[in-house]
């Protein structure tokens, strides 16, 4: 099935609803765990909710904001309004708008749109991982693979046991790696798929978190695989994105020798 009506009404709507928030006051408070949140994120995702509902008004949705407890059936649409909030409110301009459609068992559909940065990436199942229009792998054939690492939910205070973290650390000082946390999980998935990281890890498992990078990734020519090798599935505790065969065995190996 082809999704190009769709991605189509999100490069329309998207930036758009975001130069709106510019021009907007914002307004801050916090939820659990002293996560922040503003009107923006507010305003986007109920404004990305209401162009989609009349496009597609059966479609259903799954997002940070106001539909955290729904799951996932098919053309279901994953929504984070604003991935990287705290960035967004101190004035560092790495945040994203994301979305991704969930349909038939499987992400078919990806957007990320960088408003400050001037990128925006989408992915089609299938169709390749692209950047403002070119498409973008995460490394370039013949060419000597990076050797930077990003992380994200060492900082997130939960329950989750976080030796992980401190392993890949460890592994990144051993092989000289260099280690980049940049605050947003959507922006860090789609600077892989662009090619800037050999490694990403994170214990987040938020659908609107994850969803279109997964798709990205993929669709760049990356390896997504949970702590096991297994490949990933939505729903795993543990998620490895790697650029290519070789970094992904000494990783593994490390991890089964810990």
């Amino acid at each position: 099935m082809n999704y190009e009506k769709e991605l189509r009404l999100l490069e329309q709507v998207v930036p758009n609803l975001f130069q709106q928030t510019e021009e907007q006051e914002k307004k801050v408070s916090y939820k659990q765990r002293n996560e922040v949140v503003t009107s923006s994120d507010l305003f986007m995702e109920s404004e990305i909710i209401k162009a989609i509902k009349k496009e597609f008004p059966n479609d259903l949705f799954h997002s940070e904001e106001f539909n955290r407890e729904t799951g996932l059936g098919d053309r279901t649409w994953l929504i984070d309004p604003i991935d990287g909030t705290s960035n967004y409110v101190h004035r560092l301009d790495l945040f994203v708008v994301q979305i991704a459609l969930y349909d038939k068992g499987e992400i078919v559909l990806a957007y990320v749109h960088v408003p400050r940065v001037g990128k925006t990436y989408h992915a089609i199942k299938g169709e390749g991982c692209y950047l403002n229009g070119k498409r973008v792998n995460v490394y370039s054939e013949g060419e000597k693979p990076n050797r930077l690492m990003t992380m994200v939910g060492l900082s997130h205070q939960t329950t989750k046991d976080k030796h992980l973290f401190f392993h890949m650390i460890s592994f990144s000082y051993k092989n000289d790696i260099k280690i980049r946390i940049l605050g947003s999980l959507g922006y860090e998935m789609a600077a892989m798929a662009e090619g800037s990281f050999v490694i990403l890890y994170t214990d987040v498992t938020n659908y609107w978190d994850i969803g279109p990078g997964i798709l990205m990734i993929r669709e760049a020519g990356g390896i997504i695989v949970n702590q096991l090798g297994e490949n990933y599935e939505i729903g795993d505790e543990h998620m490895f994105c790697f650029a290519d065969e070789t970094i992904k065995s000494q990783v593994l190996e490390s991890l089964r020798n810990q």
